[in-house]
């Protein structure tokens, strides 16, 4: 790669995040991320990370190490984490504005990243480093990869089996690609193709490996997130998937892009055949997502954020693809006028997005703050002596249990959320300040109410400490529960 180039795909991985942060402010771990941060933080300490706790998310094996690559930086690890994720994004826009350049054209590619730059969706999901990003740029650039030198073999599969460690469509892509390696191949190489294999199947084997040495369970991570929706009531039936399937991609890609990539897929499929591989690989990683609910697996909006990536580039090619063209011939004038009218579309939809990235700021702006409030609460003398003297503390609900066991460096068990079936209240439980934080926070939770005889003993901008009678008597007489009476 030449030197403007370098600088050019520097500048698009550095730039986008910063302009993120700008439009919707600092990011930070959502609830499956921080889950990781803490169980990589066991691992450190030779814990046995706490998969099967309650209302635990998917283990998502790179996501971990990751992590615990990070862990040297202590309070500052989260906060590193959720930028790593930011630069991912910034990753897929360079890589989006490649693939449709390196396709079609350089419009093209202009296009459609600036297309995923300005999805709502795109940016609520980096800013809460949702895996889901790195994710994607794996994928695409893995693709890239393969459209620069077709059949180049192990940095493509190297690059799926990385992307194998976060979510599963990977393994199909992996074999789908080792096929086409095989495909009409020399006998001559068969040794490379069968080392290729063990490559291909990497991702799958190490997920499974490591599930099985936490767990003792090889399929743990399809067991957990398979009960854990059905425990939550996540959609996950096959008869309502194509549908779901159709308004995540809307929610995504937004009404434009809706009616736009249609026109894509026909100008590929009329003038454009070199933009099958976009259609092929966003097609089966769509048919993964629909047969995965005959597993029990959960219908998810962020889980089609890849396939998306790919449609980015055939809504563009179908807005600007006539520009390749022979000039004055009818194909062009009449795609020019269809592609035109099809852009148009989106710029007159700009006041709606403009909106719409209005509230994630706001969902964004709530979250993070209330969020990262733990640290305080965590940080501060008297939480951590009512945690000493009186043990495990419980939660109002999940979502502050991972972030406040990493800032209290707690072992499993340490921090329960109140409604965990296996775990009684403990003698401290953290609630919301008032109902106002936990509308705000929770969406939809029950009012609160303070267990009979719980005084609150600490409080921060948005949370405050609560204790037993008990515990309180315990720390005033600076002595310590009993075990039996700690949980």
């Amino acid at each position: 790669m030449r030197r403007p180039a370098i600088l050019g795909a520097l500048a698009t991985i550095v730039g986008v995040p910063l302009l993120l942060r700008l439009v919707y402010g600092e990011p930070f771990l959502n609830y499956d991320a921080s889950y990781s941060l803490v169980w990589a933080h066991d691992i450190a300490h030779g814990l046995t990370p706490d998969y099967k706790g309650f209302i635990a998310p998917t283990p998502h094996p790179l996501q971990t190490f990751a992590s615990f690559l990070a862990l040297p930086l202590g309070h500052a690890t989260p906060y590193v984490l959720a930028w790593l994720v930011m630069l991912c994004f910034g990753g897929i826009v360079y890589v989006v504005y490649r693939l449709g350049a390196q396709l079609f054209s350089v419009p093209v590619g202009v296009l459609a990243a600036v297309i995923i730059l300005t999805r709502p969706a795109f940016g609520r999901n980096a800013e809460f480093a949702y895996q889901d990003i790195p994710f994607a740029l794996l994928v695409s650039w893995a693709l890239l990869l393969e459209l620069r030198t077709p059949k180049r073999g192990w940095p493509v599969l190297l690059l799926l089996a990385l992307a194998g460690l976060l979510r599963p469509e990977a393994w199909v892509l992996s074999g789908a690609y080792w096929l086409w390696l095989a495909w009409r191949s020399a006998p001559e190489d068969r040794p490379r193709l069968a080392a290729l294999a063990l490559l291909g199947v990497a991702g799958a084997a190490l997920w499974a490996i490591s599930d099985a040495a936490i767990t003792g369970d090889f399929l743990h991570s399809f067991h957990g997130t398979k009960d854990l929706a059905a425990q939550l009531n996540r959609p996950r039936s096959p008869i309502d998937a194509p549908v779901k399937t159709a308004k995540f991609l809307g929610f995504t890609l937004r009404e434009p892009l809706i009616v736009g990539v249609p026109i894509g897929c026909v100008f590929i499929l009329l003038l454009a055949r070199r933009g099958l591989v976009l259609l092929g690989v966003a097609g089966a990683m769509l048919v993964f997502f629909l047969f995965s609910t005959f597993g029990g697996l959960p219908l998810i909006a962020r889980y089609v954020l890849t396939p998306t990536v790919l449609l980015a580039i055939v809504y563009a090619v179908g807005c600007l693809g006539w520009m390749d063209l022979p000039a004055g011939s009818a194909d062009r004038r009449r795609w020019q006028r269809i592609g035109l009218a099809s852009l148009a579309l989106s710029v007159v939809f700009i006041p709606w997005n403009v909106d719409l990235m209005r509230t994630v700021r706001h969902k964004v702006t709530n979250s993070r703050e209330i969020q990262t409030d733990l640290r305080d609460v965590a940080d501060s003398p008297v939480v951590r002596a009512y945690y000493a003297r009186c043990g495990r503390i419980s939660t109002f609900d999940h979502p502050e249990v991972p972030p406040l066991r990493y800032y209290l460096g707690g072992p499993p068990g340490s921090v329960m959320d109140e409604k965990d079936p296996k775990h009684p209240l403990a003698q401290t439980l953290l609630m919301p300040i008032d109902d106002s934080v936990s509308n705000r926070y929770y969406q939809g939770k029950p009012p609160l109410i303070v267990p009979r005889g719980y005084v609150e003993v600490f409080r921060s901008t948005y949370w405050r400490l609560m204790a037993s009678p008990a515990c309180r008597a315990a720390v005033r007489a600076g002595r310590t529960l009993p075990d039996a009476d700690r949980t």
